[in-house]
């Protein structure tokens, strides 16, 4: 699955500040949220007075490393460098000019193409209905489902319509693959939607327990957690299952001459 959520942290920051009180809310839920965070992974990101303010020339150029517990960079500024900006905006004004522009020099990399691809494939929209999401619950379906309008144009049933068809298309939640390892992490938002069960032994799945988006292709650290690790190991072990047979046919082939 491909990381996308930083590259949309903003526009999610934007729909969740559609209202007048959302700032207040969704800045103490997120600061709440964090502070669980820390305290049960040791973790130091910040977001308190002077979170946003900017340290000397060339900081926040160094590589940005959010697991590692020396760097005192804050939540906010990690966040602001990964989308190359100094701030975020909170007009959808703004923001739906921005994702109407063509221009690959003056718009942002990929959300325009992002945003076409979920009105036009597969939805794939965040909400945060569940009283602990961390963030204001004004992303709701329909504020998602309204920039695919704005944008280009593409109606609701137009977009229900195409996400049928990719679920036809694919198999939805049973695609049928051979020699298809799905995995995720279960704090990962997105794994409710891949495959999690494995359906045989050609089709397999993984669901590693404490992992978020995209941690099993994440380098190795010592901070790893156990069950990390272990998830790394079968995936490793589940790809010798498949390339070895292949491996041991084609240095035969080669031995024979063929």
């Amino acid at each position: 699955m491909a990381g996308r959520p930083a590259l949309w942290l903003g526009l999610l920051l934007l729909l969740s500040l559609g209202g007048s009180s959302a700032p207040a809310s969704l800045l103490r839920r997120l600061r709440e949220h964090i502070q669980r965070f820390q305290e049960s992974s040791g973790l130091s990101l910040t977001l308190g007075p002077g979170a946003g303010a900017l340290p000397k020339q060339g900081w926040l150029g160094q590589p940005l490393d959010p697991f590692n517990t020396s760097d005192r960079r804050s939540f906010l500024q990690v966040v602001m460098h990964s989308l190359g900006q100094r701030c975020l905006s909170f007009s959808r004004a703004e923001t739906v000019a921005q994702l109407k522009v063509t221009d690959p020099h003056l718009s942002s990399v990929g959300d325009r193409q992002w945003l076409y691809q979920t009105c036009t494939e597969f939805g794939f929209y965040v909400t945060c209905e569940d009283p602990r999401c961390p963030f204001s619950q004004l992303p709701a379906l329909p504020s998602q489902l309204e920039l695919c309008e704005q944008v280009f144009g593409l109606s609701t049933s137009s977009i229900a319509q195409a996400v049928a068809q990719t679920n036809s298309y694919y198999g939805g939640q049973t695609p049928g693959a051979t020699q298809v390892l799905f995995t995720n992490g279960d704090t990962d938002p997105w794994h409710v939607l891949s495959v999690t069960q494995a359906s045989g032994p050609s089709e397999s799945a993984l669901l590693i327990p404490g992992a978020s988006h995209c941690m099993d292709m994440a380098p190795k650290r010592p901070s790893d957690s156990r069950s990390l690790r272990l998830g790394r190991q079968s995936i490793f072990q589940q790809l010798q299952t498949w390339l070895g047979p292949a491996k041991e046919s084609q240095e035969s082939r080669v031995s024979r001459g063929g």
